[in-house]
């Protein structure tokens, strides 16, 4: 049996995703939708709840392949077996369209198994009747217990896992070429039809290199989210929380992931941003120009045309700049968000910040919260330097004295 999910947008701007059988008309699985209804969807974001209904996907296809009726087994107090716990975490692990043996990675496998022991848990709960009898809890639990335990331990300690950040940035090459494409965003082009969406894309990777912003928050960026200069203020873009925005088309919607905040930008980027929605956007068929609409937009012809641009349109436009520039291959846009955090610190240290004084800088322009795990990591990059600047200086101060 082959299973789909579908999504839709209520009148609200919500976004809710189903699991139904593929291919049959009717209504979504029960059991999973009231899963996510009445435990999941208050509390994640419908990204979250995709993935739920992604790992409960396919305890459905091992279910029905192995033809079991969990509800049934679970109403009958047959809970897994340890056999079939290692067969259901196998099926969890495969790679559905890679060559036999392939299989996700550790960290996706480890979330399937966590979501799917969930789900699990919940309906062992949800169809037996005395569920808080002692030997009915114990059942549920030692079943849940055994497939927790089939997560993969992460390799490597907390520490390299950081120093991977750290090490995270853009190489010179790249560097130069995401400089010279500002600077001149239509090079090589020949088609007038590719110009707009060129300089779309190439905006868009400014303002990832300029701001350290996610995709999602400059994706979702509105025609009201860009303040223009006005006496001593320089130009702003203001990034917003706006889950289940009711103005928004996307039915895989970009949010923003981290608190709403004003990030100020140069007067270049202001100049090239009032470029494109002067010269470009605005003569899209179909476009909108209220406060609402969307600064990003499809400019190719088609039923999207003139709608907010979703991020898979993007990234095939990053595909393609890619083929074109060579140098530009390994950029993808949290690197550039990476490659921010590390010209911050070195700006930070040459205007003789204090480290306090970086972290909450550092977390109010990425949008963190306070004393944010994520600035300490980065606080540390630059101290690291410091201190291997010091130690050369000092190794090269006890060279000089031996000689």
């Amino acid at each position: 049996m082959n299973y789909t999910t579908k999504t839709f947008i209520t009148s609200s701007g919500e976004r809710l995703s189903q699991l139904y059988k593929a291919g049959e008309p009717g209504f979504p699985l029960f059991h999973p939708t009231a899963f996510i209804a009445r435990s999941i969807r208050s509390s994640v974001t419908h990204e979250t709840q995709k993935v739920y209904l992604a790992a409960i996907k396919r305890v459905c296809e091992w279910e029905s392949s192995r033809k079991i009726d969990l509800a049934l087994s679970f109403h009958r107090r047959m809970f897994l077996s340890a056999a079939q716990i290692d067969d259901l975490a196998n099926y969890l692990r495969a790679k559905k369209l890679g060559a036999k043996g392939d299989v996700i990675s550790n960290s996706k496998y480890n979330t399937y198994v966590v979501y799917a022991a969930e789900y699990l848990h919940w309906l062992a709960q949800e169809v037996i009747t005395d569920a808080n009898t002692p030997d009915v809890k114990d059942g549920i639990s030692a079943q849940d217990a055994m497939l927790r335990r089939k997560k993969i331990r992460k390799a490597g300690s907390k520490s390299a896992n950081e120093q991977r950040i750290l090490s995270a940035r853009l190489s010179n090459e790249a560097c130069n070429q995401l400089l010279n494409l500002f600077n001149q965003p239509f090079v090589d082009l020949r088609q007038p039809q590719d110009l707009g969406p060129r300089l779309r894309n190439v905006l868009i990777l400014r303002i990832l290199y300029d701001t350290g912003m996610r995709i999602g928050e400059i994706l979702s960026l509105k025609l009201k989210s860009f303040i223009e200069a006005g006496g001593d203020d320089s130009a702003y873009l203001v990034i917003e929380r706006n889950h289940h925005d009711a103005f928004d088309t996307r039915l895989n919607q970009p949010v923003a992931k981290t608190l709403g905040r004003i990030v100020p930008i140069s007067k270049t980027l202001e100049e090239q941003l009032k470029e494109y929605l002067d010269k470009w956007r605005a003569e899209v068929p179909r476009v909108g120009f209220s406060d609402e609409d969307f600064i990003f937009v499809v400019h190719r012809g088609g039923r999207s045309q003139g709608r907010a641009l979703p991020k898979k349109a993007f990234d095939s436009g990053l595909k393609n700049l890619k083929k074109s520039f060579r140098a530009l291959a390994p950029t993808h846009p949290h690197l550039l968000r990476h490659d921010w955090n590390y010209r911050f610190s070195k700006l930070a240290d040459s205007l003789g910040m204090s480290i306090e004084e970086e972290r909450t800088t550092r977390e109010q322009l990425m949008g963190w919260v306070p004393d944010s795990p994520m600035s300490r990591i980065y606080n540390r990059r630059h101290i690291e330097e410091k201190s291997h600047e010091l130690c050369r200086k000092l190794a090269s101060d006890t060279s000089r004295t031996i000689e």
